[in-house]
């Protein structure tokens, strides 16, 4: 069990569905889904009142016009990573 709690702004949600979804280019946003239902809400004297619960449902990474408020550029926050090519040298001297 975890040792303390850890908060994600919506930047670095983006960024870690981003990184887990191995998307290098483009810009994008966060689409978050909402379920809400009617509900009556009873009072502690016993009378009722209208009530609405809200619940989050899902989430949706889209993409987006380049500069859109809330957006992320994919080639900042998760770079593509140029594969090394290593010398016969180093490799020998690894093994």
């Amino acid at each position: 069990m975890p040792t303390k709690e850890r908060s994600f702004s919506i930047k670095d949600l983006i960024t870690a569905l981003l990184r887990d979804q191995n998307i290098h280019t483009g810009s994008w946003g966060l689409n978050i889904h909402f379920l809400a239902s009617g509900a009556n809400v009873k009072q502690a004297d016993g009378a009722a009142l209208p009530g609405l619960t809200v619940a989050v449902s899902g989430l949706t990474l889209v993409p987006t016009a380049h500069g859109e408020d809330g957006s992320l550029d994919a080639s900042l926050v998760n770079p593509e990573r140029k594969n090394r090519v290593r010398s016969r040298a180093k490799l020998k001297a690894v093994h």
